[in-house]
C-alpha cells in the first residue's frame, strides 16, 4: 500500500483498491466490474454486510468510523474522497 508521504495515511486510490477488492471478493465478482461510481445498495450491500465492511474498512486505515457511512457516501469513489478528507 502506497502511503502519503507527509503522514502516512493510505490514499485514496489506496482506499478504493481496498474497497473494490472487498466488495469484489465479498460479491465473487471480477474486480475490473466493480463501478466506483455504482452505490453498495446497486451490488446488493445489506445494512449486516455495510457494517461488517465499515469495521474491516476502519482496520485497513488505521481509524474509527461510524457504521453508517456507507449511506452517507453509498459509492466506493465517495467513500473514499471522505476518508482522504478526514484523515
Amino acid at each position: 500500500m502506497s502511503k502519503n508521504a507527509s503522514d502516512n495515511l493510505p490514499t485514496h486510490t489506496d482506499i478504493e483498491n481496498w474497497l473494490i477488492s472487498y466488495v469484489s471478493q465479498l460479491l465473487e465478482i471480477e474486480p475490473i466490474k466493480i463501478d466506483t461510481q455504482v452505490s453498495f445498495n446497486e451490488y446488493g450491500l445489506d445494512s449486516s454486510a455495510a457494517i461488517v465492511l465499515t469495521g474491516d474498512l476502519q482496520e485497513f486505515i488505521g481509524s474509527e468510523l461510524d457504521p453508517t457511512l456507507l449511506f452517507d457516501y453509498p459509492t466506493i469513489d465517495a467513500l473514499a474522497n471522505y476518508i482522504v478528507k478526514i484523515e
